[in-house]
């Protein structure tokens, strides 16, 4: 509040000297209220009062008396008392004023004007105590609801210091592992470790945080009283104004069962592809069968060979179905090796992305030798994944050219667009799984069998060239390389 509204209240028994003390706040532009003995004093006080300047010696109980009463009583203690005293004016005095609870004390006579400037000095500590008190119940009303929301939080939370010891933890994080309450605050890292072995790899990453100043992620399994947890982690440091770290909090999610719904989805997709065979291996030998049997007219066998060859490409769509499954199981996707001519996988699957893209020109160069052992299946897959992603990829009126290429060494599949450029930042992740590219088996095949990919950075010229390359298997070969490049 302006300090000039401030409510005093003027306590002396001696009517000169209280009346001249009022007329000087009065005219200072105070509120100010007349009182002429203690218990007046202590009657006449409220909680809003802001200063009562108290004359030392009074005639019922004393100036010291009422000053400790008013510092004792909550409705009151809020109140700055200034002694001002004609006759204690010794140090002894001045010291036993300070000492019952005065906020300041004054002798008299004084002047007006440092009578003025004390109050307001006064009043400007009691504004900035107010202050001080009001940012505190903040501070601690902010507190208790983060530590409400820690508590409260489904996932488990917690929170240890600089020197890894846990400063708090919130129920969850108990409950996770069951009866094993390993995060108590106070425990140390090594005392952590001691107590429940699993953790030591989640514990070793808290120290990489603590250590780095880096966010942390990972998995981990934990037993608990339900059996086996999954949980996914976070560890995000806290850093001080000079990048130290003073505190690390992890957040943990059980992931058990979307874990568990995705193993059976991979599983139920490999059963699926699998038990979808038996019937198509039946309607394919059947409609051999009647090709062998012949006599079948112009429009019987048209449709006995549309038959077969559906059949055929259900039959590559089924065993795409098990790779994935099997890839994302862990088992990864198997290769079988023939003797196979790169030279016509890559002319077929020309051919027939031509037909599916009418209005598109590919244009296709060969050289050399193509001849080698390979999974012709999985070099389609990668080749056609890369030819439509070159088409999908730019404008409908340009060419994309298909170049291969085979000596001892290695075969070479360049395919160049006009499409933008990728980005160099996402170079390194063009073949990861969902990254859009259309080739993550490049990186779930075992590459000896067919190939190897990464990428480069070029400059952005507008221009993009994707090279592909196969070590034959009939000769030694080091392992090569996919580059995105620009091609000017």
């Amino acid at each position: 509040m302006p300090p000039t509204s401030a409510l005093i209240l003027n306590v002396n028994d001696d009517a000169a000297s209280r009346y001249v003390t009022s007329r000087v706040l009065g005219l200072a532009g105070f509120r100010v209220v007349d009182a002429a003995s203690g218990m007046d004093a202590l009657a006449l006080v409220t909680e809003d009062t802001d200063l009562v300047i108290l004359d030392v010696r009074l005639p019922d109980i004393s100036g010291l008396e009422v000053c400790r009463r008013l510092k004792e009583t909550p409705r009151t203690q809020g109140a700055l008392v200034l002694h001002l005293s004609a006759q204690a004016v010794g140090p002894g005095d001045r010291a036993q004023g300070l000492e019952h609870g005065a906020d300041g004390y004054l002798v008299a006579p004084v002047d007006p004007e440092e009578l003025v400037a004390q109050v307001h000095a006064l009043l400007r500590l009691r504004q900035a105590e107010r202050e001080v008190k009001e940012l505190s119940r903040e501070v601690v009303h902010q507190r208790q609801l983060l530590e409400l929301a820690i508590s409260c939080a489904a996932d488990p939370i917690a929170l240890y210091d600089e020197t890894g010891r846990v400063l708090s933890a919130n129920q969850s994080l108990y409950a996770s592992r069951g009866s094993h309450a390993v995060h108590a605050p106070g425990r140390t890292l090594d005392e952590m470790q001691a107590a429940d072995g699993a953790l030591t790899p989640y514990l070793e990453q808290v120290r990489v945080a603590l250590r780095t100043g880096q966010v942390q992620r990972g998995t981990m399994v934990l037993g608990s009283d339900r059996g086996p947890r999954y949980f996914d982690y976070v560890l995000s440091p806290a850093l001080g104004a000079g990048g130290e770290v003073l505190a690390v909090m992890s957040s943990l999610r059980d992931v058990t069962e979307s874990r568990s719904a995705e193993e059976f989805r991979e599983q139920f997709i490999g059963m699926l592809g699998h038990d979808l065979r038996n019937p198509l291996n039946a309607l394919s030998m059947s409609a051999q069968q009647l090709r062998r049997k012949g006599g079948l007219d112009e429009r019987q066998g048209m449709l006995t060979e549309r038959i077969l060859t559906s059949a055929e490409r259900m039959d590559r769509m089924i065993r795409q179905l098990l790779d994935f499954a099997r890839s994302r199981l862990g088992g990864g996707i198997p290769v079988v090796r023939s003797p196979c001519d790169v030279f016509e996988v890559v002319r077929r699957t020309v051919d027939e992305l031509r037909a599916s893209h009418p209005g598109r020109v590919v244009e296709l160069e060969s050289k050399g030798d193509g001849l080698g052992k390979w999974d012709s299946d999985r070099l389609e897959q990668a080749v056609g994944n890369l030819v439509a992603n070159a088409l999908k990829y730019s404008p409908a009126e340009s060419t994309v050219w298909v170049g291969a290429e085979g000596s001892e060494r290695e075969v070479v599949l360049r395919i160049h667009n006009r499409g933008t450029p990728i980005p160099a930042e996402d170079l390194p992740h063009v073949f990861g799984a969902g990254a859009g590219a259309g080739a993550p088996p490049v990186t779930r095949a075992r590459p000896a069998a067919w190939g190897w990919a990464s990428t480069s950075p070029g400059r952005l010229s507008g221009r993009m060239t994707g090279t592909r390359r196969w070590p034959p298997v009939r000769r030694r070969a080091r392992p090569s390389s996919f580059a995105c490049h620009d091609d000017e």
